[in-house]
């Protein structure tokens, strides 16, 4: 029996790869890689997962060592065993020292980059041939994903990458140009051009499956609405005028705030409802904004997008999450983070630079939704699954 070596970080990647293990795994062998907080939710699927701690080559006093000293200041949040980050820094920073061939130096970019400094391709190395894996599926993280891919290309496995949402910097684009995956799946098609006119990819190496995360809020239905006028939901963040490790910064200063503003605005005349949506590492106060309501994080999104007729955002994926479902999307553009991640460029969005053109745009998304053939079309687990039969078996 052919075995699929599943490879996932935490947050939404795991959430990516974990819809396709109840399929795989009835007829294929399954392996799942879940690193740091992907454990965890994987448990709490029912999904059989290991991590670095459950190879024997983690075990090395060396190993041991690097990861404890590394392990040390991280707090007790009872979601990452302990015995599993001092594995995982362990033998990452491990291999560190190897590629750049002096602990000093390993230490030095450690501190400069933290685990971003991290590419582990040894040690995923040595996991595949225990293992003995025919094939790597891996989201588009950096770090022990990517290593995966590496470590898989190396001896001649096949490899399949899924990208987990719209944006290619720092990512996909990686995967693509190092030549990293034979097969990349995109959200939609709009992403495909833009990686392949980015990096010269070949068109072929890249299909359009859609992200199974998204695969439920399809068929979510919407919940019409009583006040006639258009239901608004903006998908907030903090938009520093200056980013603050690259070199952008907001055309318009301030313009996070004028776009809330402007939204209680509209609000108060009675010609739009609106929510806030905080992003979850957002500190806000929306007290100066009365005539709008605060969808707090413990409410369901999916709930409160099957109440909204147009999203609102510089850069949330909540965006792409109500396109999905058939909504509007008007897209804050020219901020400190849309220098190179644009939902407008892309064609799917309205865009607006400044606060006055929010009603026009809410008005033109309203009528105009693109919905969700624009997207991807079909289930993307089903999809992605197609993908790795075809290329694997």
């Amino acid at each position: 029996m052919k075995h699929i070596l599943l490879v996932c970080y935490g947050g939404g990647h795991m959430k990516v790869l974990a819809p396709l293990y109840s399929e795989l795994s009835g007829r294929y062998r399954v392996s799942v890689l879940a690193l740091t907080s992907a454990g965890a939710y994987m448990r709490t699927q029912g999904i059989p997962s290991l991590g670095f701690r459950d190879f024997a080559f983690t075990r090395a006093p060396e190993i041991q060592a690097y990861g404890l000293q590394l392990a040390a200041g991280l707090p007790e949040n009872g979601v990452v065993p302990r015995e599993e980050s001092v594995a995982y820094l362990g033998a990452s920073f491990f291999d560190l020292v190897n590629q750049v061939g002096d602990v000093g130096a390993a230490y030095e970019q450690y501190r400069e980059k933290g685990r971003a400094a991290f590419l582990p391709v040894a040690s995923l190395r040595k996991i595949i041939a225990e293992l003995s894996v025919d094939a790597v599926v891996t989201t588009n993280s950096p770090r022990a994903e990517r290593a995966a891919l590496f470590a898989a290309k190396e001896t001649g496995l096949p490899t399949v990458c899924v990208n987990d949402n719209l944006w290619i910097r720092g990512g996909i684009a990686d995967v693509a140009e190092d030549n990293l995956a034979d097969r990349i799946c995109v959200l939609s098609e709009s992403v495909k051009q833009e990686l392949v006119s980015k990096t010269g990819v070949d068109p072929d190496v890249v299909v359009v499956t859609g992200t199974p995360v998204f695969d439920a809020i399809k068929r979510m239905p919407r919940v019409p609405g009583e006040l006639g006028v258009p239901r608004v939901l903006l998908a907030d963040c903090e938009l520093p005028d200056v980013h603050p490790y690259l070199n952008t910064r907001n055309e318009i200063p301030g313009i996070g705030e004028a776009i809330r503003a402007e939204l209680n605005r509209l609000a108060t005349v009675g010609l739009i409802d609106v929510h806030f949506r905080p992003h979850p590492n957002q500190t806000y106060d929306y007290s100066a904004f009365p005539a709008c309501r605060v969808s707090e994080p413990q409410e369901s999104l999916h709930e409160r997008l099957s109440r909204t007729d147009v999203v609102i955002t510089a850069i949330s994926t909540v965006g792409i999450e109500g396109k999905v479902m058939g909504l509007g999307l008007v897209s804050v553009e020219n901020t400190v983070f849309s220098t190179d991640e644009s939902y407008a460029r892309l064609g799917l969005s309205t865009g607006v630079a400044r606060a006055e053109e929010l009603f026009g745009a809410i008005l033109h998304e309203t009528a105009n939704t693109y919905g969700v053939p624009s997207i991807y079309e079909g289930v993307a687990s089903k999809n992605i699954i197609t993908v790795i039969e075809r290329l694997v078996f």
